[in-house]
C-alpha cells in the first residue's frame, strides 16, 4: 500500500510539473526574444518545481 501510495503522489507531482512548465511557457503571454528566453526557461523550470508553492501562494502575491 505504501508503494502504491508513493507512486501516485509522484505521480501527481510530476503532472503538476509539467503543466506548470508548460503553462508559464507557453502559455503565460510572456514574450521571448532571442535572448531572454536562456533566462526564462530555466526560471520557468524552477518555478515549475516549487509548483506546490507557486499556485496559492506566488501567483496570487506577485500578479497575473
Amino acid at each position: 500500500m505504501k508503494n502504491i501510495l508513493t507512486y501516485v503522489i509522484a505521480g501527481i507531482y510530476n503532472i503538476g510539473l509539467i503543466a506548470t512548465f508548460g503553462k508559464l511557457t507557453f502559455f503565460d503571454g510572456f514574450v521571448y526574444t532571442w535572448w531572454n528566453w536562456i533566462v526564462a526557461v530555466p526560471a520557468n523550470g524552477v518555478l515549475s518545481v516549487f509548483w506546490p508553492v507557486y499556485w496559492p501562494i506566488i501567483r496570487p502575491v506577485f500578479g497575473s
